[in-house]
This record gives C-alpha cells, structure tokens and sequence, in this order.
C-alpha cells in the first residue's frame, strides 16, 4: 500500500486522513473491506475501495458544472480529532473553507467517529454552520469484500422500490428473492434504510449490516464491462459489492441553522446465510 498519503492506526482499522477513509476493518472472521490493488493512492485522488464518504451531493454534479460525482469530502484532507491504536477508534473533521465555499456555498462541519470493535462501527454528522438552510446529500459508500461478486446476494431490501440507474433510471419492484449480479447493478431503494446483509456462500458467510439516520440503501457494482474501464479498478470487479448508507436523492437532508444529522452503520461478519442475529444500532466511537 502506497505511503503518498497520511494514514492513522495499524492492526484492525486503518484510516486514511484524504477523505477520512477507512480502507481496512479486519473482524475477527475475516477482512470486511475491499480495497482495489489498483487505487493510487495520491493527493486530491479517490480511492477506490474501503468506506469513502460522500458530501454534499450523490453522484454526478447535480448543477451540471462539472464539479466531480459525489462532491469534494472524499477527496480532501480530513483533521485527526484523535485516534487510538489501543482501543482501534478514531475521530476526523473537514469543515468548509474557501477552497469548498467556491464548490458549494454552504458553511459546515463534518466528523466521522469509527470504531473497530466486534466489526466496524461507523458514524458521520453533518452540521449547518450557514446563516441560512441548506440540501445536501450524504451517505457512506461501503465495499464490502466477496470471494465473488457473481455468486454473492444481498438480502433484506425485498419488496422495496428502486431506481435502476442501470436501465435509464426506470423504478422497479425488488422481487420476493435477494438482489443477484448478473452484470452491471446500480440500484438506488429510496425510503429503505434498514438492515441488509450479505451472504457469501463462496466463502459460507455473512456481512451483516445496521445502519441508523439513513432514509435510502444504495447497492452497486459496476459488472465486467464498466468495471474494466474504470483503472483503478479493472479484473478487481469481483471481489466487492457496495451496499451503501444513505441520505440522497428523494431522502436528501434539509438541516437549517444550526441543526446536524447523524448517519451511522455498524456491519459484522457472520457465518451462514440466514438473517443477523439483532444486536443493536451502530454506537458511538467517541
């Protein structure tokens, strides 16, 4: 792994200071995260892989100016609140600037706590420092890793309605059974934002995922054509699923003045296919 960039902790959990990343979560059972052996791993470039946070918008620049897909937190360098090799937990901070007010206008802070305990517990708030209220869109884009994305299935969004941005952003019905990738999956669930789990029968086990504050479930993977034109990615479309925590499109946040938003998850690794076990919301890293 390239040292271009900053990083924080070792062992369990490690977190990239460009994005406050967290490129590696290994529970007890196995490696959680994906990270693509071909991400570059330089200034201002996103890495592909691991838990990258999205803020202030989803996807392509919704004004249409060119600003990038999924706004600027993942590409800027976050401040170390604190973090600690013994307890495997950590704090960062971005707040606006002049460098992020000639992107977007509004004025405020964001922190991610992240804890490496039993999993990854995850918790990002987003507070409105502006004079005025602001939209903005949030979510944690989390690859999970498969041993093959191909026979991987992702359960609990059954029934629920989504935008297939895959197909020219039609709405769809998820059927009875759990979502399979058969090629290119890029499905957007708006006002579905509970407990999902991935089943790996590859490798016999299970991501179990809780979030909290998410209104929406993204779930993605590029399949083999777009994954082998994305570099820093290519043959390595295999190995991961995104099944993302979010507040976007239709379940974007609307804070006024002084108000924040909390959006968490907290995912474990498993054994079997059938549902999680409950154990709770994702809790604090502070």
């Amino acid at each position: 792994m390239s040292d271009k960039l900053p990083s924080s902790l070792s062992g369990a959990l490690r977190v990239y200071h460009q994005g406050a990343h967290v490129v590696r979560s290994a529970a007890p059972e196995r490696e959680l995260l994906f990270l693509s052996p071909h991400s570059r791993f330089e200034p201002g470039v996103p890495i592909r892989g691991g838990v990258p946070i999205i803020f202030p918008w989803f996807g392509d620049d919704p004004a249409g100016r060119g600003r990038g897909a999924h706004g600027f937190a993942r590409k800027l360098p976050w401040r170390p609140v604190r973090a600690c090799a013994e307890t495997q937990e950590a704090i960062f901070e971005l707040c606006d600037d002049v460098s992020t007010r000639a992107l977007w206008p509004g004025s405020f802070r964001l922190q991610l706590a992240v804890r490496a305990r039993d999993g990854l517990a995850m918790e990002l708030a987003v507070e409105n420092r502006s004079g005025a209220a602001f939209e903005c869109e949030i979510a944690l884009h989390t690859y999970l890793a498969v041993a093959d994305v191909r026979r991987a299935r992702v359960h609990g969004l059954e029934g629920a309605s989504y935008i297939d941005k895959a197909d020219g952003g039609r709405v769809k019905t998820q059927g009875e059974g759990p979502i399979v990738f058969e090629g290119e999956v890029d499905r957007m669930y708006p006002g579905a934002g509970g407990t999902t789990w991935v089943e790996d029968p590859v490798r016999g086990t299970r991501i179990d995922m809780v979030p909290s504050g998410s209104a929406t479930t993204v779930v993605w993977n590029p399949g083999p054509k777009k994954g082998a034109e994305l570099g820093d990615l290519r043959d390595a479309w295999t190995g991961f699923v995104c099944v993302e925590t979010a507040c976007a499109g239709a379940d974007r946040l609307r804070l006024e003045p002084g108000a924040s938003h909390m959006l968490a998850v907290r995912m474990r690794a498993g054994g079997g296919a059938g549902a999680p076990k409950p154990y709770g919301s994702a809790s604090s890293a502070s």
